[in-house]
Formats: structure tokens, C-alpha cells, sequence
């Protein structure tokens, strides 16, 4: 048996995938250490792993997406903060570790990897990225010159906190695309990856782990009085866009459509007013049995989402806010899987046009077959614990595995 650390830092995006990895690993015996925010406990220990936990971002600015460059600052440095907090947590530890896993975000992973003497493997919870494929490029173009000027504030003196107590070098942010590890673990098809051929054989396209476990699911959200099915979902960040909400009462009332719409937590259903006879609104519906049923799927583009309703071959219009979802939303509609609405003009008029245009055809539907079937056939987590199995073992003989 050998001792994995894993490393986790943001929301659910980043953690979910993970979740099935860790089941596959303590299944196979190995023992997990997880450190990742305090909210993600009973889920990291329902799988199995010993959990270790900080207290994690706060949301601030997220919440629409809408995060401004001037607003960054506050952001950056609570990622300061979780940071050298868990980098606190990890050399506190006395435990020996043999690999460590750790988000592609976290970007001093690999560092302590190095520090530890041990291999390490990265969590990549989007698309992977290098030279050809680098969507941080668009992140760094707006907010580049507001980081480049908080580096040199006093304030941030974490980054050399960092390198005078533990050796770690903090690389360049702008360098961050160039960051290698002995193997990293994509959760999406090589086929949905953007410039595939460009990565090398340590990139492992494992697709999105689907859990068999079913929820039952109320009567009225999948019989079909109507033609259709659409699901509308903002994710669990972008989920107070009210406007956006009410655009859709606009462009799907009377349509022959039941439209299912969840709306997270932090909305008061009744304070909808004049809501369609079509539609069925939840604060929380279970996305991946509705996802079974549906026509089309209205998301916001991250990720796991897009990967969702895809494997189960449903086309999309995706919405994006912020980060890597512009990046996802372009390969949706690259393939032809689906129709991009920039966030700043959706309407009415261009919503109904876009469901009309997807509805009516068939190739829509065709092509998110085919990125369906990838990332049906790439293996998921068994695949993805094949692969870091395969790693250790390469590594033990070769003497690099220090602890076992």
C-alpha cells in the first residue's frame, strides 16, 4: 500500500472529478490524505481519503462573473492565503508520502514534489494547456498588469516567505502553461482536447467519471407532454444572473418545450414573477439523470458540465463568464456540438433562435454523439488509476519511489 497526498484548491469544479479517483484508489488499496477546503469534508471522506482541510476562498466577485481588474487584487491574494496555508499543511505532515496528485492550478505542485522526492501527477479539470492550447493567455491579457504590480507590493510577501522556508520557487505566472509533472490526468476526451496532438504521452485523456448511482427523479420532470426537453443550469458559481433567468421566460414561454431550469441555492424561487406554464423551476435538480432525458442543455460552460451533458450526447448553447469557459464553449461550437451566446448579448430574440436553429438540425445532435462516444470510450477513473498505478510501479523500479 502506498501513502498518496492529494491536493485540491477551488470549488467543485475541481474537486468532482476527483471524487471517483479517490473511491478507485482506496479500492485498490492505496491510502489517501486530501487536503482541500473545509466545505468538500463529507465528500472526500465518503470516499475514503483522510481528509485535511483550510478554510477556502471566499467568493467575493464570482459570483456573475463579472470580476473586473480592479477587483482581481482581493482575489489574488486569498489565493495567496490558501496557498502558503496549505503549504503550511503539507510540511506540517508527518506522514511520508510516495506520489502526490494535485490541481493543475495549484502551481507549485510540482515543486513540492520535487521537494519531497517524490513523483508527482496533475489533476487537470479542464482542458490541458502548453504553448498551442493556453487559455490563461486570455486571463493574463486582461488582469497581467494588476498581478505584475501586486507581485511588487509588500503585501505579497508570501511568495518569498515560500522560497526562504521551504526552497519553493514560485514560477512565472506567465511561464505557468510550460509547467510539466511525470503524468497528468485530463478529464475529457483526447478527441474534445483542443490541439491534442500537441501533448506527449504523459497527458492521460481519462473523460469525465459518470456515477452509476441514480437519483429518482419527480414524475413531471421527464414525461414528455412536450416535443422536447431543455435544461437550463448555471453551474454552482454563476447562479444569481436573475436577468438571464427572466430572458428565458421570455424566448421559451408557449413554446412546445418543458423547460427545466435549476437555479442553485441562493435564489428565492418565489421571487420569480409570471413564470411560463412550461417551465419547472428547482433550486437543485440531479443534473445527470435530467441530463438522460434532455434535447438541449443551456450551460455556462464549465467543464465538468459541458462534459456531462455531452457524454450523454446532448447538444448545447453555452453561455461563458469567466476563466476557461469562453475556451470550452469555442471547442463545443468548433465541433459542432453547439451554439455560443457571449454573456453580454443574450436576449430573448437570440436565445429562441439559438434553440430553434439546434432543434431543427440534425447535425447538432450528430456531433455531440460523436464527442459523447469519446468520452464514453477514454476510460474514466479506472483508467485514470491504471495509469497512476503504472507510473508508481515505473518509478519503484527505478528506485525513484523513496518511502516504499
Amino acid at each position: 500500500m502506498s501513502h498518496v497526498l492529494f491536493i485540491n484548491v477551488f470549488g467543485h469544479g475541481h474537486i468532482n472529478p476527483t471524487i471517483s479517483i479517490v473511491s478507485e484508489l482506496v479500492d485498490r488499496g492505496e491510502k489517501v490524505t486530501y487536503i482541500a477546503g473545509e466545505e468538500f469534508k463529507d465528500k472526500i471522506e465518503g470516499a475514503g481519503a483522510r481528509f485535511i482541510g483550510y478554510k477556502n476562498f471566499d467568493e467575493l466577485g464570482f459570483n456573475n462573473g463579472d470580476i473586473s481588474p480592479t477587483e482581481i487584487e482581493p482575489q489574488l491574494m486569498e489565493i495567496a492565503r490558501v496557498y502558503v496555508e496549505i503549504i503550511e499543511i503539507v510540511f506540517s505532515i508527518k506522514d511520508n508520502f510516495d506520489y502526490v496528485i494535485y490541481d493543475s492550478l495549484f502551481f507549485v505542485g510540482a515543486e513540492i514534489a520535487k521537494i519531497l522526492k517524490i513523483p508527482a501527477i496533475s489533476s487537470n479539470s479542464t482542458f490541458a494547456v502548453n504553448d498551442k492550447t493556453n487559455y490563461l493567455w486570455s486571463f493574463f491579457t486582461r488582469f497581467g498588469p494588476v498581478i505584475k504590480e501586486l507581485l511588487n507590493k509588500p503585501d505579497f510577501a508570501a511568495i518569498n516567505f515560500l522560497r526562504e522556508k521551504y526552497g519553493i520557487i514560485v514560477p512565472d505566472l506567465l511561464g505557468l502553461h510550460k509547467l510539466k509533472s511525470d503524468l497528468s490526468l485530463v478529464y475529457t476526451s483526447r478527441y474534445f482536447q483542443m490541439n491534442s496532438e500537441s501533448f506527449d504521452d504523459s497527458y492521460k485523456f481519462i473523460g469525465p467519471s459518470i456515477s452509476d448511482r441514480q437519483e429518482i427523479l419527480a414524475p413531471e420532470l421527464i414525461s414528455k407532454e412536450k416535443s422536447k426537453i431543455i435544461y437550463i443550469s448555471l453551474g454552482t458559481i454563476f447562479n444569481k444572473s436573475i436577468e438571464f433567468y427572466e430572458s428565458c421566460f421570455e424566448a421559451f414561454r408557449g413554446m412546445d418545450a418543458k423547460i427545466i431550469m435549476s437555479v442553485g441555492m441562493n435564489i428565492d424561487i418565489d421571487s420569480f414573477k409570471d413564470i411560463p406554464d412550461n417551465f419547472i423551476i428547482r433550486n437543485y435538480v440531479p443534473q445527470l439523470e435530467i441530463l438522460k432525458h434532455a434535447d438541449l442543455f443551456i450551460t455556462h460552460g464549465g467543464m465538468n458540465s459541458t462534459n456531462e451533458g455531452l457524454y450523454y450526447s446532448v447538444p448545447l448553447i453555452v453561455v461563458p463568464h469567466f476563466f476557461d469557459q469562453p475556451v470550452v464553449a469555442y471547442r463545443v461550437a468548433e465541433l459542432g456540438a453547439g451554439i455560443v451566446i457571449e454573456k453580454d448579448k443574450v436576449s430573448p430574440a437570440l436565445l429562441k433562435d439559438s434553440v430553434t436553429k439546434i432543434l431543427s438540425d440534425k447535425s447538432y445532435k450528430v456531433n455531440s454523439e460523436k464527442i459523447g462516444k469519446s468520452l464514453r470510450e477514454s476510460g474514466g477513473n479506472k483508467k485514470g488509476v491504471d495509469e497512476i498505478l503504472i507510473l508508481k510501479d515505473r518509478k519503484k523500479a527505478a528506485g525513484e519511489l523513496i518511502y516504499i
